[in-house]
C-alpha cells in the first residue's frame, strides 16, 4: 500500500491559490489536507472547499479569538452550531476549538471563550467526532474540562504549553499534532520528542508564517523528516506509524 502524508490543521480557506497550495502537496505526497475552520464567515467557506477539492475534508468549529475579533459571535453561535449538524456526514472533526489567555489579555472575554467552547465539546460528543485543539496560555482550563465530555478522540494542535500538561495529555492518550515551527522552536522540539510515534500528527496550520515563509501543506514533509531526525525513527516507518494515527483519530478522511 502507497504510504501518504496529511495535513491534518490548514486553514486553506485563507490562501489566494488554493489550486496551486494542493497542487505543490501533491507533489511532495501530501494527500489529504483537513481544512479547519476558525470564524463565524469560515464555516460555509470551508465546506464548500471541500465540496470542490477531493484532498480536502471540513473541520468546523469556532476559535477562540473570535471573541475578540467578531463582537457578534454571542449570536452567531446557534446557527453555526446547527449548521454544523446540518453537514455533519461531510465534517471530520469539530475544530478549531479551544481557550486562548495568551493572545486575549482581555479576561472579561474569558467567560464567553469558555461557553463557546464547552459548547463545541458537547457538540463533539453529541456529533461522535474528534476535536482539533487551541490551548495557549489556558492549559490548565482546557486539560480540566475535557473529561466532562466524550470525545472519540483529542488533537492537541501546536502545543507550546508547560510540561506537566504535555504530561498529562500523553497520559490520557491525546494526539499532537506538530507544525513547521519544529526547526526553530525548543517547546515543539520538546513536544516531538516526548510524545511517543503513535500519538503524533502532522499540521502545517497555514497561512501561519514560519521565520517568513508562508506555512503551506507541503511542509509537513519536512516536518516528518525532523521528527524522524529528533526521535531517530527511519522516516519511511514513522510516515507509515504517522498515517495510521491519523487514520485512528480522523476516520472518515479515509
Amino acid at each position: 500500500m502507497v504510504q501518504i502524508l496529511i495535513d491534518v490543521h490548514c486553514h486553506i480557506n485563507l490562501y489566494l491559490t488554493i489550486d496551486k497550495i494542493i497542487k505543490n502537496a501533491r507533489d511532495v505526497g501530501v494527500e489529504k489536507i483537513v481544512a479547519v475552520a476558525m470564524s463565524f464567515i469560515s464555516q460555509e467557506r470551508v465546506l464548500e472547499i471541500a465540496r470542490q477539492h477531493k484532498e480536502v475534508y471540513a473541520s468546523l468549529g469556532i476559535h477562540p479569538e473570535e471573541v475578540k475579533m467578531n463582537e457578534k459571535i454571542e449570536q452567531q453561535l446557534d446557527s453555526i452550531i446547527r449548521l454544523i449538524r446540518k453537514n455533519k456526514n461531510n465534517v471530520c472533526a469539530i475544530g478549531e476549538i479551544g481557550l486562548d489567555h495568551y493572545f486575549i489579555k482581555d479576561k472579561e472575554l474569558y467567560p464567553l471563550q469558555k461557553t463557546i467552547f464547552e459548547k463545541m465539546l458537547l457538540l463533539a460528543q453529541e456529533l461522535e467526532l474528534p476535536v482539533n485543539l487551541h490551548t495557549k496560555g489556558a492549559e490548565k482550563t482546557v486539560f480540566d474540562t475535557l473529561p466532562s465530555y466524550s470525545i472519540p478522540n483529542i488533537n492537541i494542535h501546536w502545543y507550546s504549553g508547560p510540561e506537566k500538561f504535555l504530561n498529562l495529555g500523553i497520559d490520557r492518550g491525546y494526539f499532537f499534532s506538530i507544525t513547521p515551527a519544529i526547526s526553530y522552536s525548543p517547546a515543539v522540539k520538546k513536544v516531538a520528542l516526548n510524545v511517543d510515534k503513535e500519538h503524533l500528527l502532522l499540521e502545517s496550520d497555514g497561512p501561519v508564517k514560519y521565520s517568513g515563509s508562508v506555512g503551506v501543506p507541503a511542509m509537513v514533509k519536512n516536518v516528518l523528516n525532523s521528527i524522524s531526525k529528533i526521535k531517530e525513527i527511519n522516516s519511511h516507518d514513522l510516515e507509515r506509524q504517522i498515517e495510521q494515527n491519523t487514520r485512528k483519530i480522523f476516520p472518515s478522511i479515509f
